[in-house]
């Protein structure tokens, strides 16, 4: 991963959410952070699977229903976010945080993907060809998800996801969500 990235995301994450977010109801805040936390732990999942270079192309845990289920986690913790600080009266900072949040995920995250999907075709060929035909890159198709199993998270192992200090992201994601919430009890 690009630091240089990381960086500029998490600049412009924080510069959005102290400035354009004004939380004014609980309810949408709830259903934010569910969609949220629905994000983060789809992350964490993904996160304490075996890495792909260990295993070759690896389709499971996650990675048999997304192809990035890092950037599908990402973008429903953004979902998320934009929910919970949903106001009618701070509408115009609301709608310029969607439409920031929307479009630099797009711009930067577009790139990554395809990026990243050039690699893997050209590290696994055909069978990251054939992957990518079956399985969806970020919204998975909800007729698969019946079949998910216990047996789906079962390569999970949490030191895993320690190692890959994606333990820091969500603490940042609990920490973004009680400043939300401070903001939303303080109306701020």
């Amino acid at each position: 991963v690009d630091s240089r990235r990381v960086n500029a995301n998490q600049i412009f994450f924080l510069f959005s959410v102290v400035l354009l977010t004004h939380p004014r109801y609980v309810f949408f805040f709830i259903i934010g952070f569910v969609i949220a936390l629905c994000g983060a732990l789809l992350r964490v999942w993904a996160r304490g699977m075996p890495k792909r270079q260990e295993t070759g192309l690896f389709r499971e845990g996650p990675y048999r229903y997304l192809r990035h289920p890092m950037y599908a986690g990402t973008f429903l913790e953004g979902i998320g976010v934009c929910v919970a600080c949903f106001s009618i009266s701070h509408f115009l900072s609301f709608a310029l945080f969607i439409i920031l949040a929307v479009g630099y995920f797009v711009l930067v995250y577009k790139e990554a993907i395809l990026l990243e999907e050039e690699k893997l075709f050209a590290d696994h060929g055909h069978k990251w060809d054939d992957y990518a035909r079956r399985v969806p890159a970020l919204l998975p198709v909800l007729e698969d998800l019946r079949w998910l199993s216990y047996r789906d998270i079962m390569g999970f192992r949490f030191n895993r996801f320690e190692n890959t200090g994606e333990w820091k992201g969500f603490a940042a994601f609990l920490g973004v969500f009680a400043f939300l919430w401070f903001k939303l009890v303080y109306r701020l």
